[in-house]
């Protein structure tokens, strides 16, 4: 069975997928462009109350130290960078996708947040990969959870049940009672989505990846990087338990890309104040 048709056999199985959010979108795609202007950039951001009044909370925060309380969306642009926006963006297309959110939505928000930070450290300092690309990867790397959740949330909720009762694990149970696992799901979502082919990728095959190595080396690293990432949160119990005793710089990401074990024990020391930073940045 071709990709394609089994992604479509999964959006099928879902039933009506989320869309992707509109406004979010198009910054991310003006974002891109080399010429981009404030004004341009403004005048999308103004196109959604919500992306607006978060970004004006943000720029007024005590982190920016502003003399003068911003008023306007272009001067809450030049204050805060492109950088924090396209975060922003990003964070409100996750966000967006949930019908509803409580205690377990927080914690996967939690998770993904703590998975994307900890991706653009890891890859700013061991791969080629760009930065905010790999934010991206680590953002929605479990996005096939909320899709399931929104699904059917008490289901979803008889799944967590089975596995921290030890009666099973994560991707087996969610096949048992969703006939899909999350990163099936999630990819099938990202590829209805349009997103970059290799993100879609690295989404369906982040849990098992040790093959990609002679297929496709930018799949394989790529796929490192989210499970080093999601080794991190597990590290500080980020959305997760939390498991101190993982060896960071001996688990499967940090060996299948050859990391550097002090400069993975920096990185874990700089993560956790980073994603506190960030999260209470994003956090409403």
């Amino acid at each position: 069975m071709s990709m394609f048709l089994d992604f479509e056999s999964i959006t099928k199985s879902m039933g009506e997928l989320p869309p992707s959010p509109i406004v979010a979108a198009k910054l991310l795609e003006l974002l891109r462009k080399p010429d981009l202007t404030i004004k341009e950039l403004a005048n999308a951001v103004s196109l959604d109350p919500v992306i607006s009044a978060r970004l004006l909370r943000i720029a007024n925060s005590v982190f920016y130290e502003q003399m003068k309380q911003i008023g306007t969306v272009d001067r809450a642009i030049v204050t805060v960078g492109h950088n924090v926006l396209q975060n922003l963006a990003l964070e409100y297309s996750l966000r967006s996708t949930s019908k509803t959110y409580g205690v377990m939505e927080r914690k996967l928000w939690e998770n993904s947040i703590g998975c994307a930070v900890a991706c653009r450290m890891l890859a700013d300092h061991l791969t080629d990969i760009d930065k905010e690309e790999a934010y991206l990867v680590g953002l929605q790397h479990h996005i096939g959870k909320v899709v399931m959740i929104n699904r059917d949330k008490d289901l979803y909720k008889q799944v967590l049940r089975i596995v921290e009762s030890g009666q099973g694990k994560l991707r087996d149970v969610e096949r048992g009672l969703f006939a899909y696992s999350h990163e099936m799901v999630g990819a099938a979502l990202l590829d209805h989505w349009n997103y970059p082919k290799w993100i879609v990728e690295v989404t369906l095959h982040h849990h098992e990846f040790e093959s990609l190595r002679t297929e496709n080396n930018a799949i394989f690293i790529g796929c490192a990087l989210v499970s080093l990432a999601s080794d991190f949160c597990r590290y500080f119990g980020i959305g997760c338990a939390e498991d101190s005793e993982i060896s960071l710089t001996l688990c499967r990401g940090a060996l299948a890309l050859e990391a550097n074990p002090m400069i993975v024990a920096e990185l874990a020391e700089r993560f956790y104040p980073e994603f506190v930073k960030e999260r209470n940045l994003f956090l409403s």
